[in-house]
């Protein structure tokens, strides 16, 4: 039995349902009651409960997309921010897919400091020390375009279900959006005024991520802007 409404505001302690549901992430459970863990927004589908929680830090997982920026060079590879407590860590080989002589290779020359990289979480161990990898395809040094950060949980309203509010941001918005689970996301818009549209669109989900109908007031914020753009 589910005892709250889907995207209802819960606290911690709050009982959620009673049943044998399966969980996710931010709920606990104790016998056949499920409780949340966090202040979040309850999600009910398919048999699944999870809380996504309104604030917090990004917590790597393996499989994740990030977006980094490079702040130390070693001879194994570069350090990498995360925007996280935990930074990241990107070898040679894992970047490169080949071993480097960082004697005879000067390894500023494919990352340097303060480069911008698309990569993903390779491996996290029980130490937190986060592993990642750029050499797959979609991957590695990111050119141009400007990066927003905003909470790492609000990342999936940025997605939106099933893509819907990545869609809007892209189709009407027109621009291009790399969107990390980290709570980096960077925009390729045509103008400069585009992309502070779209970064307005962003803060603003960011904002109200917890009220309902967020992608039909978005869509309506990008149409209007759109024809202010075709009257100027």
């Amino acid at each position: 039995m589910i005892l709250v409404q889907n995207r209802e505001l819960v606290i911690p302690g709050q009982k959620i349902a009673e049943g044998k549901y399966k969980i996710k992430e931010g709920v606990y459970k104790e016998g056949d009651e499920i409780f949340a863990a966090v202040v979040g927004l309850a999600e009910i589908s398919d048999e699944t409960i999870k809380v996504i929680p309104l604030e917090g830090r990004y917590i790597p997982k393996e499989g994740d997309l990030v977006i980094g920026v490079v702040i130390d060079v070693h001879a194994w590879g570069w350090v990498v921010d995360i925007n996280s407590p935990y930074t990241g860590n990107l070898l040679f080989s894992d970047y490169l897919e080949r071993k480097v002589d960082p004697v005879r290779e000067n390894p500023h020359k494919h990352l340097t400091l303060g480069d911008v990289v698309a990569l993903q979480v390779k491996e996290v161990n029980e130490r937190k020390y986060v592993l990642l990898e750029g050499g797959k395809a979609g991957l590695g040094r990111l050119r141009g375009g400007r990066m927003v950060e905003i909470s790492p949980m609000k990342i999936p309203r940025v997605r939106g279900k099933k893509g819907s509010m990545l869609k809007v941001l892209q189709d009407i918005g027109g621009c291009r959006l790399l969107v990390g689970q980290n709570g980096r996301i960077v925009i390729w818009a045509k103008t400069p005024e585009r992309t502070a549209v779209i970064v307005e669109a962003l803060k603003r989900i960011e904002r109200e991520a917890h009220i309902p109908g967020l992608t039909d007031r978005i869509r309506l914020m990008l149409e209007g802007r759109n024809v202010k753009d075709a009257e100027t």
